[in-house]
């Protein structure tokens, strides 16, 4: 028996991202509350947690984001010679608070991520 893939298109995948959404059918939430994450989509039944250690990837794209927005911030500071005091008062928070702003995004983009790269089965959904 042939199995055939579920291929969502990659604009499709990263809006339903964008708004916490199950990457398979785009209705279900992801969190319940807070950074509390669901075990799977209430709409489809998609599994969100698809194997042990899943979430490594939305930890480094989380690191990357952060890193890249405080260094965004403060380079062009550093640039223009502003006070170090100032440049360090900036991206000392931003290091700190944007893991946390961005947490929940983090694991959405990478389930959207891993999804276009890895498309399942319909038989293996669940």
């Amino acid at each position: 028996m042939k199995q055939y893939q579920y291929q969502v298109p990659a604009h499709r995948l990263f809006w339903h991202a964008l708004r916490l959404r199950c990457p398979y059918c785009g209705r279900g939430k992801l969190f319940s509350h807070g950074f509390t994450m669901n075990d799977h989509c209430s709409n489809c039944g998609w599994i969100f947690e698809r194997e042990e250690g899943y979430w490594t990837g939305a930890v480094a794209v989380n690191l990357v984001v952060a890193e890249f927005l405080a260094a965004a911030g403060a380079i062009p500071l550093a640039i223009m010679q502003v006070s170090p005091v100032l440049v360090m008062s900036i991206g000392v928070p931003l290091v700190i608070a944007l893991p946390f702003l961005f947490y929940r995004h983090s694991k959405s983009f990478w389930m959207a991520f891993d999804f276009m790269i890895h498309p399942v089965s319909l038989t293996e959904k669940n």
